[in-house]
């Protein structure tokens, strides 16, 4: 090789080198030239969580090295299809957006069965009671059995056979005592030592248990308020609540009673701290109706009344909804007032509409994990997911026109069907 020929061989490889060095670097740091916008671009990425993991990844039909929960790094900024599989589970997928330099997350993705299996329990019932834990319920068959169903465990006892058919009113707040009615008289019936008491009161407006107190009955009678120790069966001790109003209707939330009632044709919702009945907030200006509290606390108290929403914090304006149902899961809440089903984060004070229909939304529940919800429209039962992006994964559940109670279980695996007919739980997930 002449010398002019090495010099000439150096200098190339020495540019080669030079040139070639940034171009690693800058493909080693995530950056790429994007075809579609004619730049260099820093590459995004995928972060991917599903319920359950190990799960396929798919990004634009091509599959992915790793499965979930993973980072897919070096994706070129645009728009992917991104697609979670796993066999036997229906395949979840949206049209999602990468950015140069970030990460775009898909963590709540969850796969609900292809086959969802159906398990029956007992026959079913028109008088079921779901606790206020939401982990039993119990039931009247037609022939005055009393059922208990645990939902952790998918399991169904038949615990007693009542005289008479009554009605269930109310769970104590340790889920061992029941609250029942029959015409004027009220019973209460104990789980474990299967017992069943009449009480020493009559036909009243309302009586329901004490919210922390399983000893401790609180009703109703002319427009006053009475608490009812039972912890003496010998002995009943009531005793009057002295409000100096004229209650209509009450409920209890943590260390709070709350009462509505009316004044001067106005009507009032007061919340006071149980013990003491120090007054911390007065509302008025409000509709008539059943009273239901899903919060409250020192600054704030979120409560319906007949087909009302209201959410009141101190430094804020009363706000008012219409609604059918609402059901309160962390800081949002899920609406609907029989046409839309609306999402309100309470706290930021921001909605947005999920879902509008010509038909009759006649039901709404939370999944457990906060990010699907079911909703009943015209007999159809459906999960949906949240988040909004793309389109929203949708999965049929049943498709019938008959009364229907829903409950889940906490994992969210198991979903209760309660219905006249029957009484079974599908395994969604």
């Amino acid at each position: 090789m002449s010398k002019a020929l090495g010099r000439a061989t150096y200098l190339f490889f020495f540019l080669l080198f030079f040139i070639l060095t940034p171009i690693f670097t800058m493909y080693g740091l995530g950056y790429r030239y994007n075809f579609d916008t004619g730049q260099i671009e820093k590459s995004g990425a995928f972060y991917v969580k599903s319920f359950p993991k190990g799960a396929s990844i798919f990004v634009d039909d091509e599959q992915m090295d790793d499965d979930t929960p993973t980072q897919l790094t070096n994706i070129k900024p645009g728009h992917h299809l991104l697609q979670v599989k796993k066999d036997k589970y229906r395949t979840w997928q949206k049209e999602l957006e990468i950015y140069p330099g970030e990460t775009t997350f898909a963590e709540d993705v969850v796969l609900f069965y292809q086959d969802m299996a159906k398990t029956k329990l007992d026959s079913g019932s028109e008088k079921y009671l779901v606790s206020h834990t939401l982990d039993k319920y119990a039931y009247l068959d037609s022939d005055n059995q009393l059922h208990i169903t645990d939902v952790e465990q998918a399991k169904d006892f038949t615990v007693f056979t009542l005289p008479s058919d009554m009605n269930l009113l109310d769970w104590s707040a340790d889920n061992q005592k029941l609250l029942l009615q029959n015409v004027n008289e009220y019973y209460v019936f104990d789980i474990n030592q299967k017992n069943l008491d009449r009480l020493a009161i009559n036909k009243n407006n309302k009586t329901i248990w004490d919210n922390k107190n399983a000893d401790l009955l609180w009703y109703l009678y002319n427009d006053k308020l009475f608490q009812y120790d039972i912890s003496n069966s010998f002995e009943p001790d009531i005793r009057e609540i002295k409000l100096g109003k004229k209650v209509n209707d009450f409920a209890f939330y943590d260390d709070y009673l709350v009462v509505q009632y009316i004044v001067s044709d106005s009507n009032y919702v007061e919340q006071l701290k149980k013990s003491g009945l120090e007054s911390i907030k007065i509302i008025n200006k409000l509709s008539l109706g059943k009273l239901d509290i899903l919060l409250a606390d020192e600054q704030k108290i979120i409560f319906t009344v007949g087909s009302k929403l209201y959410i009141k914090y101190t430094y804020r304006d009363l706000i008012t909804i219409p609604i059918i149902t609402a059901e309160l899961h962390d800081e949002r809440l899920l609406i609907t007032n029989g046409h839309e089903i609306m999402l309100y984060n309470h706290k930021e004070d921001w909605q947005e509409l999920i879902d509008r229909s010509s038909q009759i939304i006649s039901d709404i529940l939370w999944h457990p994990n906060g990010s699907y919800f079911l909703g009943e429209i015209n007999g159809q039962t459906k999960i949906t997911e949240i988040d909004g992006r793309d389109q929203r994964n949708i999965i049929n559940i049943l498709d019938n026109p008959h009364k229907k109670l829903y409950l889940f279980n906490s994992k969210g695996d198991n979903l209760f069907i309660l219905t006249p007919e029957e009484n079974y739980y599908l395994n969604v997930q």
